[in-house]
């Protein structure tokens, strides 16, 4: 569970850097199109990082495990108990978990807001939603008819916090598609070097 919560905190955090920059795209004063544009610019600009770093991830996650491979066929031949790095070897679904974490807050910010909203009518846990993935709720928020400073305190419907949820499968799929493009580089690698091997010395089996 520590390892998924690790791999979670960097899609996380840089999400927190892209909430600021969402800010302050709410706050310019009307030019909807130049608002649409930016918020779009800055949720790729996100997802590029985040792909970044998870096709490393996959790339590492793809070595690990064919080092585990080499580790359990000496285990079977020696018998000898080897360590094995079982958590950090590849799966496909891991990078899916790994954005899936990063959201984790955002679920239960939703999950709390729905609870104390029909309770008390408090709505404290939905903009605290907001304002993390903001990112994402931006595009609930791009209203040019208000001014620079009403578009940052104006009061929000409380359903509409739910347009945060965006952020999910924004991220779920960007940390997971990359994970698993990053392991696939690294299987063509190997596919090349034993087809180059094989070139060479011929099929010893």
């Amino acid at each position: 569970m520590k390892y998924y919560l690790k791999q979670g905190i960097f899609p996380f955090v840089y999400l927190l850097f892209m909430s600021v920059i969402a800010f302050g795209i709410i706050t310019i004063n009307g030019l909807l199109w130049l608002k649409i544009l930016l918020a779009i610019l800055n949720v790729g600009f996100y997802s590029f990082i985040i792909a970044f770093t998870s096709f490393k991830d996959g790339q590492e996650a793809m070595k690990v495990l064919y080092a585990n491979d080499l580790e359990r066929m000496q285990i079977i031949r020696t018998g000898e108990n080897r360590p094995l790095k079982i958590h950090e070897e590849y799966k496909p679904w891991k990078g899916f978990v790994f954005g899936f974490t990063s959201c984790t807050p955002l679920l239960i910010l939703l999950l709390l807001h729905t609870v104390f909203y029909l309770s008390t009518g408090v709505t404290g846990f939905g903009v605290a939603a907001g304002i993390i993935y903001l990112m994402a709720f931006v595009f609930f928020r791009l209203d040019v008819s208000l001014s620079a400073e009403e578009a940052a305190i104006a009061p929000v419907p409380w359903y509409a916090y739910y347009g945060a949820i965006l952020a999910l499968p924004i991220i779920v799929l960007v940390t997971g598609i990359a994970y698993i493009l990053g392991a696939k580089k690294i299987k063509r690698q190997r596919a090349m070097i034993e087809e180059r091997q094989r070139s060479i010395y011929g099929d010893r089996n």
